[in-house]
């Protein structure tokens, strides 16, 4: 324990904190981090106090753990921003890659900071921190927070006094109290029920396959009208359900038409929130859940409410079924199956725009780190409708998905959001 800083709270974990404790994603570096290069006047002593402030304000970033089950909470930040110098890029980026290492679970401290200064108007900022507490909407909020305590503290303004309301220790002691109620039990049915009719999650995929050496992922851009975001729009609103649920509905009915199994499943990443009032809780990683449609041949629009009716009862009792099942003592998942497909629709990822601090524009770095998420067996769906180009992208290993099952899965998929018979 760190000279300094107290314990002030210790309790439960919550079921997200308990699946990475207890192994898994253990594979996985489990880092959520970014790396910029900051053009412009950079106050040091200023992004230290907005880094303090960021930590005080989120007790998440002061967590540690005992166990799989218990946590503690530090009065105090537990790292500090740190600050290099280095003549060249090159030594900066490798510098930066000193921090961009794994943390240790059982140690104190799972963010770190890092300035490493090229001259007076050129740094590279290097932000790590552990994917058990943050996720994509936290990750934004925290960085919201950073920029505006930066600004303040330019300005003269110390760091905020701590903020209790929101507290992840509240959301964790919370969801273990629920867990215990009849708010717990609901769920327990519910999810003994969709391994009853479905099986343990994650969904398979319906078509044979066979691996056939090391995975080689393979990318595949499919160009769409550009008027799909405005029929996938139709659709939805006709349906009555949402853009997500019917590009989901188009590849599981792809799934259906290509494979002829019954019963079809996919999954998705979902960043949510599973207790009233917790909208702005930080730290709750993402969780991935099912998506169903059973048998019978429907039109899309039919296929887009069915799929809709499931995935509101899905998402309303979402959990983080591997730990729910420990506790529950109920076999919810398939320790030993990856996702067999997974589908998202306008993915997005860590972003700052141009002025993360006021007074420097940021540019960032791609930077690899070994132990990035890899998909040898699970076929990805990505939905993109954005941007100026519509496009359809599938990410595979070619060494494992026939690609001849996959272009049919895609062209099906197309056929599904770009036909006008529903």
């Amino acid at each position: 324990m760190t000279v300094g800083r107290t314990e002030v709270t210790r309790g439960p974990t919550s079921l997200a904190e308990m699946a990475r404790l207890s192994g898994e994603f253990a594979e996985r570096h489990n880092l959520v981090y970014c790396v910029l290069w900051l053009t412009g006047e950079l106050d040091i002593a200023a992004v230290r106090e907005a880094w303090r402030g960021v930590c005080l304000s989120h007790d998440v970033l002061r967590r540690a753990y005992v166990s799989p089950d218990e946590a503690c909470t530090y009065d105090d930040v537990l790292g500090e921003v740190e600050f290099y110098t280095a003549d060249t890029d090159t030594e900066a980026l490798k510098t930066v890659r000193q921090i961009t290492t794994p943390f240790d679970l059982a140690g104190v401290g799972l963010s770190r900071i890092a300035i490493v200064q090229r001259d007076e108007r050129r740094h590279l900022l290097a932000i790590v921190l552990d994917h058990i507490i943050v996720d994509e909407k936290t990750w934004n909020r925290l960085m919201a927070d950073f920029g505006e305590f930066y600004e303040r503290a330019i300005q003269g303004a110390s760091a905020p006094d701590k903020v209790e309301k929101n507290a992840y220790h509240d959301f964790a002691l919370l969801e273990r109290h629920e867990l215990s109620t009849a708010w717990g039990e609901e769920r327990r049915a519910f999810w003994r029920s969709q391994t009853d009719r479905f099986g343990t999650f994650p969904p398979p995929f319906p078509i044979a396959c066979e691996a056939k050496g090391e995975s080689r992922l393979t990318a595949v851009h499919h160009a769409l009208p550009a008027d799909a975001k405005a029929r996938v729009l139709d659709l939805a609103k006709r349906a009555r359900a949402t853009p997500f649920v019917t590009v989901a509905s188009a590849v599981l009915a792809s799934l259906q038409e290509v494979s002829g199994a019954p019963t079809v499943g996919a999954t998705t990443p979902f960043h949510g929130r599973v207790l009233p009032g917790t909208a702005d809780i930080a730290g709750l990683f993402v969780q991935m859940v099912p998506l169903q449609l059973t048998a019978g041949a429907r039109r899309p629009l039919e296929t887009v409410r069915e799929v809709f009716s499931h995935t509101l009862d899905v998402f309303e009792y979402n959990l983080p079924l591997r730990s729910a099942g420990r506790l529950w003592n109920e076999e919810l998942v398939s320790v030993d199956r990856q996702a067999g497909v997974s589908v998202t629709l306008d993915k997005r990822t860590m972003s700052f725009g141009e002025s993360l601090l006021v007074g420097t524009k940021a540019e960032i770095v791609p930077l690899y780190v070994p132990g990035e998420v890899t998909w040898p067996r699970t076929l990805q769906f990505m939905w993109e409708m954005d941007g100026m180009a519509p496009r359809l992208s599938v990410y595979y290993n070619e060494n494992y998905f026939p690609d001849e099952a996959v272009e049919s899965l895609i062209q099906a998929a197309e056929n599904f959001v770009l036909s006008t018979d529903s």
